[in-house]
């Protein structure tokens, strides 16, 4: 397979993840694009490996979706070197459920992040890392002091 095809099927596999699975609120079909054996190295404060895998993925997922029931993420650009793919995305939800120990604000958030998915030999996802603008979000939500 050629570089660009290679970048090619690999950003159509992150857009779909994004659209058919997140976006969607469908992590049931996260099979069509993660390998079995994923790793994500982002720290969600949860203990080591727990966010690996199908069920990894579906568990970090869930807890997004039961805060923010509209959550919704957008690509804004990205950068291929390799079988790794990096975005910049653009989180925007309504924070109406418990999130991290916080009760329900009712407020928006929009939020940026920079993740990087690294791909096997069948094109789909088998590593994770990414960076999101946490304090940012919290600040938004009211659940962090701001001085103004």
């Amino acid at each position: 397979m050629s570089t660009a095809s290679r970048i090619e099927r690999d950003t159509a596999t992150v857009k779909k993840l994004i659209e058919e699975v997140i976006n969607a609120g469908r992590p049931d079909l996260c099979d069509r694009y993660l390998a079995d054996d994923r790793i994500d190295y982002q720290d969600y404060g949860l203990p080591p490996g727990m966010a690996n895998g199908h069920e990894g993925f579906k568990r970090v997922l869930g807890g997004f979706f039961e805060a923010f029931p509209d959550l919704h993420l957008e690509i804004e650009f990205t950068i291929a070197d390799g079988d790794r793919l990096m975005c910049h995305i653009s989180t925007t939800g309504t924070h109406t459920g418990p999130f991290m120990g916080m009760p329900p604000t009712g407020k928006k958030f929009k939020a940026n992040g920079v993740d990087i998915f690294r791909f096997n030999g069948e094109g789909k996802v088998a590593a994770h890392w990414g960076v999101f603008d946490t304090f940012g979000m919290m600040a938004q939500l009211g659940l962090v002091p701001v001085q103004t």
